[in-house]
């Protein structure tokens, strides 16, 4: 009883029956607390023969705590919706779209989810980031979580917002800032952070008020720091059976979640999205959902999957092509804003054309210097058109981005990609350049193309491309100055067999079928998107058409049901199923263990991290020549699979990965 009395409770009938989310809670903030107490670092072990008295364990307690020195909540201060107070945050005055987020936000009376449809570039991510500072400051929330699709996304934003992060906080008071994906550990501004990168002379004198703490670094505690940016995979654990999965909840409960590019999901994904936003929902967590090509009815779903429930039926906000389009809730009632755009518009000019006629368009346009971008749907097609374009145009620069690379090379291409073509590249560094890439160019990375070729993809992804096109302000060649976007397709009836095994050939069909021969952004997105995703309004085109778009629903029903095997329970029917406790999340057959957890929430094929190496002539297997300086690992009188490693510390046994075929030396 001695527990219970500690509580504040004389018997255990004071006790009160918990609802679901309250459990869950409670349950991470127990796990967090045990973790904590467990940690030698922070608790050192105690000699049987030294065992102090219970009057020692108030300073063993205090002394911990001071070691572990977690941060303070976020403390978002008001004033942020006053067009001035925006404009010195983030150096210009809010456009027509930010400033109906703001006024929208700013009347809600409860949190909600708001979701922002408005063209490429227009400012979505300040938008965001000024709507969460509001909610954080009216609701008491303490953090933020920013979700994108892709590692190469998350990198992208990472300095504009752990800038945005430097002015949250006081130097007294530092909050806690996290890089939340796998290879997080490669990233120079994060590594700079942490005070293990290579500092550039330049960045001698950087410094910021953010910082990374250590006891969040762990792979589940990730989403506990105040501001968490990272791959969308790390909100989607929060639907997925798993061990711990209370510890995200905890963390997300306390912050205002911000989802980019929600529209770039596939139906697998969107299972544990959905998932995740019924719990979101449940906790009153607010949400923001960004896009510039989101499908209504997909609008419709996560509109309802917050807020559990249907809407009143045909409501005006789940048809609605106005664009840009604001939807938000405030309690029960759901509103729409169409925002007038202050933004000047432009005409892009669409053409087709087959991959032979590639190099010769090309060569046209650059003629006069300019940089063109080609983005096409697999690895293997942009390896293919990189060397054709290498050989037809020698006289041109042609850089391969896709990620497949090594992640340091990767991440090294990456910025150099965005030094070269982004917003404040100068014309010498832009001048011959032909970038060729797959869907990692297509989200959220801020680079500017004088030409566009893009294959054949879903009309969402199609205008996602469109949007790195003359995307700033800025002087181009003559040839270049109408913007102009070149679908690659195959000039049959046939689709390209990459493309089609991405994705299927239903969304091409209607995509080829409805393709413009310009399109007048921003005006005409959302009519395209909702005209290609729109089918139940319209006949699909006869017998082909008819099988293709059977084959395609048939797809997503097996998707959803690969996903659903493995899904935490919706909060009602936990409830009402499992008589009000948490007994037997985890024991059904979808619980997922860690190492599979961390690729579930994916639809793809099993993998494996894999070290790769080179072999020379004399036999020494050695880290690759720009990694770790070429270091030797096995010495060329080992035998490879049996050999002692010769690493830097003779302790180890071994080097933490899983070796590939070993390169040969060139």
């Amino acid at each position: 009883m001695t527990v219970l009395q500690d509580c504040g409770f004389d018997d255990t009938a004071e006790l009160y029956d918990l609802d679901p989310q309250e459990e869950v809670l409670l349950t991470g903030l127990l796990i967090m607390a045990d973790w904590i107490a467990s940690n030698t670092e922070y608790f050192p072990l105690i000699p049987v023969e030294e065992l102090g008295s219970m009057e020692d364990y108030p300073a063993r307690v205090d002394r911990a705590w001071e070691k572990l020195a977690l941060p303070f909540p976020w403390e978002a201060q008001p004033g942020i919706a006053d067009p001035q107070e925006f404009a010195v945050r983030f150096g210009f005055a809010p456009n027509a779209v930010q400033r109906a987020v703001l006024e929208a936000v700013d009347t809600a009376a409860e949190p909600g989810i708001l979701i922002l449809e408005a063209q490429m570039g227009v400012g979505k991510t300040e938008a965001a980031l000024a709507a969460a500072e509001i909610m954080a400051s009216r609701f008491g929330l303490g953090g933020v979580f920013f979700g994108l699709p892709t590692q190469a996304t998350a990198n992208g934003i990472f300095p504009r917002l752990l800038g945005w992060a430097d002015t949250q906080t006081e130097e007294t008071l530092p909050q806690a800032i996290k890089l939340a994906h796998g290879m997080a550990e490669l990233n120079e501004n994060y590594l700079r952070l942490q005070g293990r990168g290579v500092q550039l002379e330049e960045d001698a004198q950087e410094e910021h008020r953010v910082q990374v703490h250590q006891w969040f670094r762990g792979n589940k505690q990730v989403l506990l720091a105040n501001f968490v940016i990272g791959t969308v995979d790390q909100l989607l654990l929060a639907a997925l059976a798993q061990k711990h999965v209370m510890l995200r909840h905890l963390g997300l409960a306390g912050k205002v979640v911000i989802i980019d590019e929600c529209h770039a999901y596939d139906t697998y994904m969107n299972c544990y999205l959905d998932r995740t936003l019924e719990w979101l929902g449940w906790y009153k967590v607010p949400v923001i959902l960004l896009s510039a090509t989101l499908p209504a009815r997909r609008r419709t779903e996560l509109v309802e999957a917050y807020q559990q429930k249907k809407a009143a039926p045909d409501a005006p906000w789940e048809t609605s092509c106005g664009y840009p389009l604001l939807i938000w809730t405030n309690g029960a009632e759901v509103k729409q804003t169409a925002i007038p755009s202050d933004a000047p518009g432009q005409t892009v000019q669409l053409t087709t054309l087959t991959e032979p006629e590639l190099p010769a368009l090309l060569r046209r346009k650059l003629a006069e210097g300019g940089c063109a971008g080609v983005i096409v749907n697999t690895v293997k097609k942009a390896q293919k058109i990189a060397q054709l374009l290498r050989e037809s145009l020698p006289d041109k620069e042609v850089q391969l981005f896709h990620a497949q690379f090594l992640m340091p090379d990767r991440a090294a291409r990456e910025n150099q990609l965005m030094a070269r073509i982004g917003k404040g590249s100068a014309p010498e560094c832009r001048n011959d350049l032909i970038v060729v890439g797959t869907q990692v160019m297509e989200q959220s990375l801020d680079i500017d193309l004088d030409v566009l070729v893009t294959e054949l993809c879903p009309m969402d992804l199609l205008l996602q491309r469109i949007g790195r096109l003359h995307r700033h302000h800025r002087s181009r060649p003559a040839p270049l100055q109408q913007a102009c976007c070149a679908v690659l397709d195959t000039g049959e009836d046939a689709f390209d067999a990459g493309s089609e095994a991405v994705y299927g050939q239903w969304l091409l069909w209607r995509t080829r079928k409805f393709l413009p021969r310009s399109i007048r952004l921003p005006e005409e997105i959302s009519p395209l998107v909702q005209r290609v995703y729109g089918w139940e309004r319209e006949a699909p085109g006869g017998a082909q058409g008819e099988e293709m778009r059977s084959i395609y629903e048939r797809t997503q029903e097996k998707m959803k049901a690969r996903a659903e095997a493995y899904l935490v329970p919706q909060p009602e029917t936990h409830r009402l199923a499992q008589l009000n406790t948490l007994d037997d999340w985890m024991q059904n057959e979808g619980a997922r263990s860690d190492p599979a957890a961390r690729a579930a929430v994916r639809d793809g094929d099993p993998s494996v991290e894999v070290l790769v190496m080179q072999r020379r002539a004399d036999g020494s297997i050695h880290f690759l020549p720009w990694q770790e300086g070429g270091f030797v690992i096995f010495d060329g009188n080992a035998h490879l699979g049996k050999a002692r490693v010769v690493g830097r510390n003779e302790s180890d046994e071994s080097v933490g990965g899983v070796f590939c075929r070993a390169v040969a030396a060139q």
